[in-house]
């Protein structure tokens, strides 16, 4: 009989379609998509999981059957003829199997006129990284027990933890019939996972219920009438577990956590993975363990609506409200915590909220980023961060800073794509004099971690254009339609074809290029630099009046970028449309040698010769 393995491979290829489009259809991560067709994995963690994937791969009844069979689940005609099995079925993934980070590939806002894509990471031990890797031993993670009242308490404490490690929550769903919530069309979910118990005699504590309450709280008081909170079924004990329940009941946000008799903590994974992955302590240490049910039960402390306010900020940030994002976290902040990992993750999120939206302070980013790496010193996902705001920023010696903070990252987590990704764009934005040879080879090396890695294609694209050897266009082009072909609405490589097209210069190819450009608009109408690249063309064409127009719509999208009032004011001036032109121009920096000569082109229109 053919294994799962064996059988999922053959219907792929006859089918056509690759691993990162099925596990986006599916839904599942790609990292465990490949586990499954490589082996790794023998039998995925849910039936319906199969069964989707049946439904998209096109199996007649009879391969449907064959493929739940070889997945170790009842076909469907023994579920018609008994109504009896479990639509859990009885097999599930190993520790191994476990869903791994997927990279996110909208968190970062892109720099030098987004022509490359950067990654956004998270905080903590969660990479950004799309290669499988093993997943860690399911014991209790950063827990630290405050009070040590005796000796038995101690062991008693430990052989909790014995079992605790033997039962995880993969092997639970081995038989789950459990009903998960699932977010419906519209809505945005937060589930909260009952919190793991560790103390004591298994005292048991409504640490979830309080969570859900101040979560309430905080939702009906922001207006958010599209957000619900629910709570999972079980327990959750590590990020993969959190990520594959995000997965199952399409939560934007999973809260999970554990308590002892001396503490409660609480962690978040999000949908895209970029939220918080350490969480910081939900409740005060008490001094003794009597003293906690009151502090639970009774009192919701200052931690508990700092944890709420957290979650709040980081629903946010995966809507895209940067501003209500600030809103929430700067109020956590101002809540008094002696938890040194919980005030880094706030000022991590906040730093990304400040990267965000069309009026990012990337001034405030870089400091709040600062102060997170120094609590946490080590954090690839701080560094990458810090990075993409030195590179957004673009002042002198921003990019050194970013290909500095970048290396250390590498060096912290080599096994991350996404920080390779950010290290190419960040030599090839310095453009020092080996620095496209670099980016070219960091891009390189992301794609042999991840050979399906769509930004890396990209941005090893806008590299080989920097670098301009013989045959760069080419690969250049050859990269950009792979990576358009493993994601359609990756709206940076239709800009970038544009942009190489343009390069070549072959018959037809400003056509294209004109098309790429719209079609980049279509798909991200918030993109100024799409923009802006179909303003110029339309301008060497002729179109006048559409250059303008789509150099107004650049210049709201992103109001501070100098060279789009720059480019504006000489448009304007060539329509003999002077006085406005003076008003763009009058945006630019003083010292901006192209904004003078656009206003004295301006000026002379208007007869002010001595102005002019």
């Amino acid at each position: 009989m053919e294994t799962f393995s064996e059988l999922l491979t053959a219907h792929m290829e006859r089918a056509g379609i690759g691993d990162s489009e099925l596990a986006r259809r599916i839904p599942v991560s790609r990292p465990t998509l490949i586990r499954w067709r490589e082996g790794v994995t023998a039998r995925p963690r849910y039936r319906e999981d199969v069964s989707r994937c049946a439904e998209i791969l096109r199996l007649t009844p009879e391969e449907t059957d064959a493929f739940l069979s070889a997945a170790g689940f009842a076909p469907n005609n023994a579920i018609s003829a008994t109504e009896s099995e479990s639509a859990g079925g009885a097999a599930s993934e190993s520790a191994d199997g476990a869903a791994g980070g997927a990279v996110s590939e909208s968190a970062g806002e892109s720099a030098g006129g987004e022509s490359s894509l950067k990654e956004s990471d998270e905080l903590g031990d969660g990479a950004v990284s799309a290669a499988a890797s093993p997943s860690p031993s399911r014991q209790r993670r950063g827990l630290r027990v405050a009070v040590l009242v005796a000796a038995a308490i101690a062991a008693a404490l430990i052989a909790v933890l014995a079992v605790a490690a033997a039962m995880t929550w993969g092997d639970l769903g081995r038989a789950d019939s459990a009903v998960y919530p699932v977010a419906r069309d519209g809505e945005t979910l937060i589930a909260v996972a009952p919190f793991v118990n560790y103390t004591a005699g298994a005292q048991g504590f409504n640490v979830t219920g309080r969570l859900m309450a101040a979560l309430d709280g905080e939702l009906a008081a922001a207006g958010l009438a599209d957000a619900r909170t629910v709570e999972l079924p079980r327990a959750i004990e590590s990020r993969e577990e959190a990520r594959a329940a995000a997965e199952r009941s399409r939560a934007a946000l999973v809260i999970w956590g554990e308590y002892d008799s001396g503490r409660a903590l609480a962690r978040f994974e999000s949908a895209s993975g970029a939220s918080e992955a350490r969480g910081g302590q939900v409740v005060d240490i008490a001094s003794s363990p009597s003293e906690l049910p009151a502090v639970i039960n009774v009192g919701l402390t200052e931690e508990t609506r700092r944890t709420a306010l957290a979650a709040l900020g980081g629903l946010y940030l995966e809507r895209g409200e940067y501003d209500r994002a600030k809103s929430a976290l700067a109020q956590a902040l101002r809540l008094e915590t002696s938890d040194a990992a919980a005030l880094a993750n706030l000022r991590f999120l906040l730093g990304r909220a400040y990267q965000g939206g069309a009026l990012a302070d990337h001034d405030e980013a870089i400091w709040l980023f600062t102060q997170a790496l120094e609590a946490e010193p080590r954090s690839a996902a701080a560094l990458n961060a810090r990075a993409v705001s030195y590179m957004d920023r673009g002042r002198d010696g921003d990019a050194d800073r970013a290909v500095a903070d970048l290396t250390r990252a590498a060096a912290v987590a080599p096994e991350r794509a996404g920080t390779l990704v950010n290290l190419g764009a960040a030599y090839a934005e310095r453009g020092a004099a080996g620095d496209s040879d670099a980016a070219v080879e960091a891009l390189t090396d992301a794609l042999e971690l991840d050979p399906d890695y769509a930004a890396a294609l990209v941005n090893r694209a806008v590299a080989y254009v920097g670098r301009g050897d013989d045959g760069d266009v080419r690969r250049a082009l050859d990269d950009l339609e792979r990576a358009i072909a493993l994601d359609g609405g990756l709206a940076a490589a239709y800009l970038n074809r544009g942009a190489a097209l343009i390069a070549r210069g072959g018959d037809g190819d400003a056509e294209r290029a004109m098309a790429d450009f719209s079609r980049a608009i279509s798909l991200d109408p918030d993109s100024a630099a799409a923009a802006f690249s179909r303003a110029l063309l339309r301008s060497d064409t002729g179109d006048l009046d559409g250059s303008i127009a789509d150099l107004r719509r650049a210049r709201t999208l992103a109001p501070r970028r100098s060279e789009f009032a720059v480019t504006l004011c000489w448009q304007l001036s060539a329509a003999r449309m002077a006085n406005e032109a003076l008003s763009e121009c009058a945006d630019a920096a003083a010292d901006d040698g192209k904004a003078r000569d656009a206003m004295g082109l301006a000026n002379a229109l208007l007869g002010r010769r001595t102005r002019a």
